[in-house]
């Protein structure tokens, strides 16, 4: 309904000592346009970051989607991987698995970290969550940048070679930019 009566109590739950309430709260202020969401919300992942919350958590993932919805954050989408997504069904959730490998090097050699990849079938009445190999890597996030761009390069070659293909298989790739660590201030 968007009310916008719900602004003073979204925000005030972005302090809250419940991680996933914060996410949650920075979410429908998001999702339902609030004005006046963009700073908190900004303040919110400033906050998440200080308490050293592991990026690829959901909390720093949801308040990250968040700030792209509202504006204040733009993902970086390299032209390459611009290009492989154009090619998919409108309503795919990616990008053609086929694609997979291109994807990832195309966005590791634009010092992007792949935090997870995510696998989608898609047929003709619904979209659903396919297996993918169950390959799961924990980055140590005090590494310096580059180390934590080509760790998961490799983690995710080797999820590629293994992952399903399919002209109804989708990946979609979870990654960000270095200035989602260091945003400004």
């Amino acid at each position: 309904m968007a009310d916008p009566r719900c602004r003073p109590a979204l925000i005030a739950f972005l302090r809250s000592d419940n991680s996933t309430v914060r996410e949650w709260a920075a979410m429908a202020l998001a999702s339902l346009e609030i004005d006046g969401a963009f700073e908190p919300v900004r303040r919110a992942y400033r906050a998440c970051l200080e308490r050293a919350t592991p990026p690829d958590w959901s909390e720093p993932e949801g308040i990250r989607w968040a700030l792209t919805e509202l504006g204040a954050r733009a993902p970086v989408v390299p032209a390459l991987t611009t290009r492989l997504r154009a090619t998919a069904a409108a309503d795919a959730p990616g990008w053609p698995s086929v694609h997979f490998t291109e994807i990832i090097n195309d966005l590791t050699d634009h010092a992007q970290v792949i935090l997870y990849s995510q696998f989608w079938r898609v047929d003709a009445c619904r979209t659903y969550g396919v297996s993918g190999t169950g390959l799961d890597w924990e980055l140590d996030w005090t590494a310096p940048w580059e180390h934590l761009v080509e760790e998961p390069r490799s983690w995710s070659l080797l999820e590629a070679s293994e992952a399903p293909v399919g002209d109804d298989i989708f990946v979609a790739p979870t990654w960000i930019d270095r200035t989602d660590l260091c945003p400004e201030r």
